[in-house]
């Protein structure tokens, strides 16, 4: 059965009781007779149903030929209970397992799912629809837990390709750069120094894409508390040491008090990436950037302005309206894209607001976690 393909399932049924087995293959012969004038509609046709009564002979089965699902009764003569689903799992990790079981063995189904089985059936109260969609179901998580792991393994490399060989080629461009400056003649300095403002670029947004792929890595999203005041002290020192613009940042609430917010690992990222847009729009107006932190009882706000400042009117719908960075034709720099997902992550607000003399304010807002 492949991708897409909603029929032609190949199900191997490792079950020793012979009524047990002949029950099961009574239920899908029901079933195909049942749906076959009408077999657009069936969710799966079984086309191929073969049957062992040992678990050393499922074993082999599919090591000889990978059936598209597995029916598996947990008490066999050669193996027992949850060992049963163990080395099933083992031979067979791609290949969905639904655990047949007594009434009094509920308990252990579940702890089988546990194990890796995809779902359990319980005899007795099988009927031809369950046990086909079950069966069906078993097969579609079974795929959509091998596309994740795939997409994954993919970040996963994408993100080595990224942080280490582009970000190392970058770096290199910009070391052997500098080092001609003193060796090119007048009439090529402008050339040097375009090329070297493009690799530090370059640099930049390996950084920032390395940033985003943390962020679209599901084990980076756990939310938990941090302290937003060390998050911006972070991120204020990092873009400080990267800009000349003058940030300053003022706290309502004492410097050394926690303000704890829900957070995840990429919270500082994000708002160095917001601090570093309002500050780019700032160097050009040769203007200071200052931070100011709020707080109350239950809610935190921090607002990034920068002097007589405005954003450009993209990047503030963009920040205002995350969604429209899906439209076709936006133009989101992944820095911005890091932003509004990380903040829709962690329940965070956003909001932009223009005023003739003190430009454009970029005002984030969190729930403050309290104190126990």
């Amino acid at each position: 059965m492949t991708a897409g393909d909603e029929r032609g399932v190949d199900l191997l049924l490792v079950e020793d009781n012979p009524d047990d087995a002949r029950f099961v293959q009574r239920l899908v012969s029901n079933y195909q007779s049942e749906t076959e004038p009408r077999e657009t509609t069936g969710p799966i046709v079984i086309d191929e149903l073969d049957h062992v009564d040992r678990l050393v002979d499922g074993l082999d089965r599919v090591q000889r030929r990978t059936p598209d699902a597995i029916l598996l009764d947990l008490m066999l003569p050669d193996s027992s209970g949850l060992e049963t689903v163990d080395r099933m799992v083992e031979r067979a990790p791609a290949v969905p397992i639904v655990v047949l079981t007594g009434h009094d063995e509920t308990e252990i189904g579940v702890e089988a799912i546990q194990r890796g089985a995809e779902e359990y059936l319980v005899k007795g109260s099988i009927t031809a629809t369950v046990l086909v969609r079950t069966l069906r179901y078993a097969i579609e998580r079974k795929r959509n837990q091998r596309e994740l792991l795939d997409r994954n393994h993919r970040l996963a490399l994408l993100n080595r390709i990224i942080r280490t060989d582009i970000r190392n080629d970058a770096s290199m461009i910009v070391g052997r750069g500098d080092q001609l400056r003193d060796r090119v003649d007048s009439s090529d300095e402008a050339a040097l120094e375009a090329l070297l403002d493009a690799a530090e670029h370059l640099v930049e947004l390996t950084d920032t894409s390395a940033d985003l792929m943390d962020v679209l890595s599901p084990d980076d999203l756990q939310r938990e508390p941090r302290d937003l005041n060390a998050v911006l002290d972070a991120a204020v020192t990092r873009v400080r040491r990267e800009s000349d613009v003058p940030i300053t940042i003022e706290r309502t609430d004492a410097v050394d008090d926690p303000m704890t917010v829900y957070g995840t690992p990429m919270l500082e990222s994000a708002f160095t990436h917001l601090l570093s847009t309002v500050v780019d729009s700032a160097r050009r107006e040769s203007s200071p950037v200052s931070v100011r932190v709020d707080a109350s009882n239950d809610r935190v706000s921090v607002a990034i302005a920068g002097d007589g400042v405005r954003l450009p009117d993209a990047q503030r719908e963009l920040l205002v309206n995350p969604s429209s960075r899906y439209e076709d034709g936006a133009r989101m720099g992944i820095g911005l894209y890091l932003v509004t997902t990380v903040l829709e992550d962690v329940d965070g607000e956003i909001a932009v607001e223009d005023t003739y003399a003190a430009g454009t304010t970029v005002t984030t807002t969190f729930e403050r976690v309290r104190r126990s």
